[in-house]
């Protein structure tokens, strides 16, 4: 296998890397479950699932990868597509689970114009809102489409068509519903595909504060901060980054393998990433370039530290750096 010579190659190695952890499984498991409902009583109101963590916690990930293997598998065994078929594209083409990535400030056109546009229609944003609704509905019914995954919820424009003041155990203590997702309520009601909900903490709200939604939950997800006091969070973020380390090499980026269970690195990378899988995995990235730079045959715990230093404390992903200050030391110092 050829070493990667240019930091493009090592772009394009971490653009196909896959690592399966139990969060994955609990994810997959959760779409299985939604899709099986919708088979099994076609017509019939359906429930929605929900997954709402920070950035770079897995999440868009995890529906990528069940996409890539177990959907394309039932494709490819159900005849839709050949088997020799390349699976990406495969991938690509299917419309049985449609994952939709809402765009800004998403009105109740824009939602049927996102969900037209996944399913390639080209016509996606022409048309009235209900012109464009009856089209999805269309779709939906061609294609035989079994789950709608809905990503970036925290684009939903906050155009409320009521406000009730009334207390609730929600987490505003409001009731309340947009356009938006008075639609969503309605693709749910009318048996015409289950949802999956997909965003960061702070779109929570969008979905469940509106207790008739909320109703319709199956299961909401737990992708939150990996805490290296839980055994098995723990055991979940290492077991992550020891194999991502094994996989620098399996993919052509560096000669020799790179460990990056030894010492300290695991501690201070879950400090840097914030306990972020996803977020773990830029920060191997950036010192996967600076090692490449140097032309070393792995990484290195210097390389991270200096991939910290040139690339996660400018973005302000973390405002020191594990492997050199430790937070007490940090902050014993600015109390100083």
């Amino acid at each position: 296998m050829a070493i990667a010579t240019t930091n493009g190659q090592v772009l394009e190695a971490f653009s196909k890397m896959r690592i399966k952890h139990p969060l994955l499984d609990k994810a997959h498991q959760l779409f299985d479950d939604l899709r099986h409902a919708k088979r099994s009583s076609p017509g019939r109101p359906q429930k929605f699932g929900a997954l709402f963590a920070p950035s770079q916690s897995g999440k868009s990930m995890s529906v990528q990868i069940y996409i890539e293997t177990c959907v394309v598998d039932e494709v490819i065994a159900r005849g839709l597509f050949p088997a020799d078929m390349d699976r990406a594209e495969i991938a690509r083409q299917q419309k049985l689970v449609l994952h939709v990535t809402l765009s800004a400030k998403a009105s109740m056109k824009g939602l049927a114009a996102d969900i037209l546009a996944a399913f390639g229609d080209p016509a996606s944003p022409r048309g009235t809102t209900q012109t464009l609704f009856k089209r999805v509905y269309d779709f939906v019914r061609r294609h035989g489409t079994e789950l709608i995954i809905i990503d970036e919820i925290q684009h939903v424009a906050d155009s409320f068509t009521k406000l009730d003041d009334q207390t609730w155990i929600g987490r505003s203590g409001l009731v309340h519903s947009t356009a938006v997702t008075d639609t969503l309520k309605t693709f749910l009601l009318q048996g015409l595909v289950p949802l999956m909900f997909i965003g960061i903490v702070e779109a929570r709200h969008h979905i469940f504060n509106d207790i008739q939604l909320a109703s319709r939950c199956y299961k909401e997800l737990d992708f939150t901060a990996l805490d290296l006091a839980v055994n098995d969070e723990k055991s979940i973020f290492f077991d992550y980054i020891g194999r991502l380390g094994l996989k620098l090499r399996q993919h052509g980026i560096f000669e020799e393998e790179t460990n990056l269970l030894l010492g300290d690195i695991p501690a201070y990378l879950h400090a840097a990433a914030w306990g972020r899988l996803g977020m773990a995995t830029n920060i191997i990235l950036a010192a996967a370039i600076v090692a490449r730079e140097e032309n070393a045959t792995n990484v290195t715990r210097e390389h991270i530290a200096q991939a910290i230093d040139d690339w996660a404390i400018p973005l302000n992903i973390i405002d020191y750096n594990p492997f050199r200050t430790s937070r007490r030391t940090l902050d014993v110092r600015v109390a100083a």
